[in-house]
Order: structure tokens, then C-alpha cells, then sequence
């Protein structure tokens, strides 16, 4: 009995020192293995022959965070129905500013947004990318030719469609409308142009954050602020003029206490100067027959700046705007003049047969050179043409509108109210407000809301 006893004793113990000695070789196998790896032995480990043990060594090292952040993200996600509370909590009002920003003007480069919201050119890239990667923001490098790379343009992505449509109280499109549209707003023959005068006002709201007159932020909006003040898309400033006037852009400036409202003609080069000038026409008056012939004129809260491409097609484009005589004042530049401010430096001329008020100007003294403007940037003579009484057209005063088949017999009939055959012609009844158009009770810069 003793003798079993003493058997089993030493049975447990040399059990016991052949365990040992397993699992110290054990211990010592992966770098024998990977003896050729060097000091890497975590990856010796991994490519060893035990790959349940590598892949245990990999799973509680430095991939373990992704697997658990992975894990926790797939919990909090939201379920039907419900909005992603994670995506609302991470926008900042910068963000929804640049949100909004992108969405009014389609498409903007990284160096547009920082000269518009962002301190640095750094943390614009890096708050852009987050956002890019949340969905909000979609961006794209288009492909240059003459080699480098050209910016990242930012478009609306489609979370920032779904964010805009629930501040907006619409429906949000499906997916395959929305990346039609931003493919649509990619491969546009305009895209150089909408980013020509996106860098108009991006190049102004630079120098105001350089010169210390103000940031186009969301938490300085005061009317105190000096610098670029108000922005409207094209979109938007035509549908606020129901569409009787189609400028690139509106922008209202303040500079040493003087407020400007503008309309930009951003010009490309590709049109006749012909072409170009008479858009000032749309600016005067729509010269529809028996309205007031500056009916678009008293509604204007601003004055016309065209930004051409050459000083050479500038004085072409002078001279045919100077046999215009529109009430309207307008002003021209060149981007060849190159001045360090850009825009708003000593590069504009307002177009007048006086020559002291021709010679070149900064951005901030036109109000001077037009005679002065209101406090909410209206030339002074716009806003005095408001209030005078209408002048009605008739056939002495603009012959060409009535090129639509009127006869002289019609139009003396309609002066008096007669009966010229079957059509019974009368003057304009005077209860409708058919020849005096009021300016508008809003203007451009009032419907400008930032988000809180």
C-alpha cells in the first residue's frame, strides 16, 4: 500500500516537471521560429505555427481598440426611424455654417472655406476631412493637366442633404437624384465659373480677416462688424428679384462706417463685349410697354461691379456701358491689375463721363464716388429714384419694345380707350399697382440667417 502510495507521489511529480519543461519550450518556440524576424516578435509570434495563439497575441494588442470601438459604434447605432444623435452632437455652429455655406454655393475649395470660417489653412483640413467622413461634406481633387494637383472641392454630402432638408422642413431627395447632382455640378462647362466668383468673395472675406475689420463667422455677425457682411448665391438674389435681374452675385460691404450693396458681374472673357453690356439693361428697367421704365431700377438695393478678365477688354467693355446712360451705378475692375488686396484694393473705376470720379478706388470709398448710400448699402440715387413718380413708357421712349406686331392705328386706340376692330383696347386700370413698383419691403442682407 505504501508502495503505490509512493508511486503515485513520483508520478505526480514527474508530470508536473514535463509540464514545465512543455510550456518552457513552448515559451521559447515562436522565437525560434521567428529567429530571423529579429526583436519583431509579435509578428514571429503571429506567423508561427499556432495561429490560435497569434491571433489571440493580435486580438489583445493594438487592434483590440477597433474591435471594441467597432462593437460600441455598432450598438449606439440609431434604429429606424430615428435620427443619428451621434452626428447632431459632433456639428459645431461652424460646421453648420460651412453646411450651409456649401449648400447655398454648391462648391467651394479648402482654401475658399478657411478664407471664409477657418483660422488656418491646418484646421480647415482637418475639421473639412472629419466632415467629409461623417457624410455631411463629399469632396473630390479634380484631375489637373498641366500637372500638381488642383484643391479638394467640397460639395453637399448626403447626410448634410438630409441635415438641410429637416432645417428646411422639405423631403430630402433619394440618393441616386442627389449624386446625379453633384456629377451634374462636376462636369458643368460653368464649374470655373462658379468658382470664379466663389474666390471673389472668398478673396474678401481674406483680406477683412487679415486687416483685422472682421471674420465671416456665425458668433460676429454684428452690424458693427466691418468687412464682408452678406453673401447671396445667384440662386438665391435672383428668386428674391423674381427673376427680373440674373447676377452672379450679391455681397453688401462696411468699411469705415460706409455700407455698400453689390451686384457681381463675374466675366469670364467668353462673351462679346456687346453681350456683356446689355445685361445692364435687365438692371434698368424689364421694358415691358405702359410700365415704368426703371420699374427694376427703384427696386435695386445695390450697385453693379464687373470683374473682367484683361485691363484691354476693361476699357472696351467702359465704352459700351458709357452709351447705356442706366441710372444704375456701375463699376469696373480688372483681375490683371494684381493688386495685393484683391478685390477690395484700388482697383475700381466707376463708370461716369465725369473724370474725377473715374480714377481708380478701393472697394470701401465707392460710396463716395456714386454719391453716397444708405444705411443698408442702396446707392443714394437709387433710393431717391424709388421715390419720385413713376415714368411711364409709351412709343416715343424706347421704340424697340414694341416690336410685337402693335400698330400705330393700335397704339393711338390705346391711348383713348377705342375700339379697333375686335379688340377693345383701355388704358391701364388705375386701382392696380401696374406702373409703380415699390422697392421691396426685405432686402437681400435681412433674409441672411445663421444658424444658432
Amino acid at each position: 500500500m505504501a508502495d503505490r502510495r509512493d508511486n503515485e507521489v513520483h508520478g505526480r511529480a514527474a508530470g508536473a516537471a514535463r509540464g514545465a519543461a512543455d510550456g518552457a519550450a513552448g515559451a521559447v518556440r515562436p522565437r525560434a521560429a521567428g529567429a530571423s524576424a529579429g526583436d519583431v516578435v509579435p509578428n514571429a509570434a503571429g506567423r508561427g505555427g499556432n495561429k490560435t495563439r497569434g491571433a489571440g497575441v493580435r486580438l489583445i494588442g493594438h487592434n483590440q481598440s477597433h474591435f471594441t470601438s467597432a462593437a460600441r459604434g455598432h450598438r449606439r447605432r440609431a434604429a429606424a426611424g430615428e435620427p443619428d444623435g451621434a452626428l447632431w452632437a459632433k456639428l459645431t455652429p461652424r460646421d453648420r455654417l460651412v453646411l450651409e455655406l456649401v449648400a447655398e454655393h454648391h462648391v467651394l475649395t479648402t482654401e475658399q472655406l478657411r478664407a471664409l470660417v477657418f483660422p488656418s489653412i491646418s484646421r480647415a483640413q482637418h475639421r473639412l476631412l472629419h466632415l467629409a467622413d461623417l457624410g455631411v461634406l463629399w469632396r473630390t481633387q479634380p484631375y489637373r493637366a498641366e500637372g500638381g494637383s488642383k484643391p479638394f472641392h467640397y460639395l453637399l454630402g448626403y447626410r448634410g442633404v438630409e441635415l438641410r432638408a429637416a432645417q428646411n422642413g422639405t423631403t430630402p431627395p433619394r440618393p441616386a437624384t442627389h449624386a446625379d447632382r453633384l456629377r451634374r455640378i462636376l462636369e458643368s462647362p460653368r464649374l470655373p465659373h462658379l468658382l470664379g466668383v466663389n474666390q471673389f468673395f472668398a478673396d474678401l472675406a481674406a483680406y477683412a480677416r487679415r486687416c483685422g475689420l472682421g471674420t465671416f463667422a456665425a458668433d460676429e455677425r454684428g452690424f458693427d462688424r466691418e468687412g464682408l457682411h452678406t453673401w447671396r448665391s445667384e440662386e438665391s438674389i435672383t428668386e428674391f428679384y423674381e427673376h427680373k435681374i440674373t447676377p452672379d452675385g450679391y455681397g453688401c460691404w462696411h468699411e469705415n462706417g460706409r455700407w455698400l450693396g453689390f451686384f457681381l458681374e463675374h466675366d469670364t472673357g467668353t462673351e462679346p463685349l456687346r453681350k456683356v453690356a446689355d445685361k445692364i439693361d435687365r438692371y434698368t428697367g424689364s421694358g415691358k410697354p405702359y410700365t415704368d421704365r426703371f420699374d427694376v431700377a427703384r427696386q435695386l438695393a445695390g450697385m453693379v461691379l464687373i470683374w473682367t478678365t484683361s485691363t484691354r477688354r476693361e476699357q472696351g467693355l467702359r465704352k459700351a456701358l458709357q452709351a447705356k446712360h442706366s441710372p444704375v451705378p456701375v463699376a469696373t475692375a480688372s483681375r490683371e491689375h494684381g493688386h495685393p488686396d484683391g478685390p477690395a484694393g484700388e482697383v475700381w473705376s466707376v463708370v461716369t463721363a465725369q473724370p474725377g470720379r473715374a480714377r481708380r478706388v478701393r472697394l470701401g470709398e465707392l460710396p463716395a464716388m456714386i454719391d453716397g448710400t444708405t444705411d443698408d448699402g442702396t446707392p443714394t440715387v437709387l433710393a431717391d429714384l424709388a421715390t419720385r413718380p413713376a415714368s411711364v413708357l409709351d412709343s416715343h421712349d424706347y421704340g424697340d419694345v414694341y416690336r410685337d406686331g402693335t400698330t400705330d392705328e393700335m397704339r393711338e386706340a390705346n391711348r383713348h380707350g377705342r375700339d379697333v376692330g375686335d379688340i377693345v383696347l383701355t388704358d391701364p386700370d388705375p386701382d392696380e399697382d401696374t406702373t409703380v413698383h415699390g422697392r421691396p419691403t426685405r432686402q437681400p442682407w435681412q433674409r441672411w440667417k445663421r444658424p444658432a
